[in-house]
């Protein structure tokens, strides 16, 4: 799934829905020649569109477990301690750290597809990574040997909020009443362990009708 492995960072092409391209370099020759041909520029929308891509939370899932399932105990320690500025780090601090950033690009394009009015998309987007995190934290044995207790569940509350927000402007208006029924369908089929807490974050279904 190439949408999930932007950098957080990377900046949108002038003119593209979403569409984003991988270096600086790179961006500024595509917006100058945008600017020469401008008839190209829905032909790139449509490119950008496809990158952009539909989801399945399924595919999102896998994709989360794997980047997780690279983690270990020494990624805490090498990150915790006495910091180049002469901070410190504490192992739980590093802990969230090195569990959120594999996860960062995914709430990236979250954020990304609520803004664009993709909420169908967003939907399944969530419920993938909160499906990945859920499987991750069923493993045999505890997560990172327990060195980051409650991560994975704090990650989780991160994906909810996100995707109940929404984002900028009206094609980024948060979810509506059928959208709400079917998270709460999805968080007690589907993570039935992380139901309560990611319940209360979501709050009730609203009634049909009510936005």
């Amino acid at each position: 799934m190439k949408a999930m492995s932007d950098p957080i960072d990377d900046e949108v092409a002038p003119g593209l829905p979403g569409g984003r391209t991988s270096s600086p370099p790179i961006r500024s020759l595509l917006a100058a020649l945008l600017d020469v041909h401008p008839k190209l520029l829905r032909e790139a929308a449509d490119l950008a569109e496809a990158e952009l891509g539909a989801v399945t939370a399924e595919d999102v899932a896998e994709d989360v477990a794997f980047a997780l399932e690279g983690l270990s105990v020494e990624d805490i320690w090498e990150r915790a301690g006495t910091q180049p500025d002469g901070s410190y780090l504490e192992p739980l601090e590093a802990a969230w750290e090195v569990v959120g950033e594999p996860v960062a690009p995914f709430l990236t394009d979250l954020t990304r597809r609520i803004e664009l009015g993709r909420r169908e998309e967003a939907t399944a987007l969530c419920q993938g990574i909160l499906l990945g995190l859920y499987r991750s934290s069923q493993e045999e044995g505890e997560f990172l040997d327990g060195h980051a207790p409650d991560t994975l569940e704090e990650v989780a509350v991160s994906a909810v909020t996100a995707w109940k927000k929404g984002g900028k402007g009206r094609a980024g208006s948060g979810p509506g009443a059928r959208e709400l029924a079917a998270m709460h369908r999805f968080l007690s089929d589907a993570v039935p362990e992380w139901e309560p807490f990611l319940r209360r974050t979501i709050g009730p279904a609203r009634r049909k009708g009510r936005r």
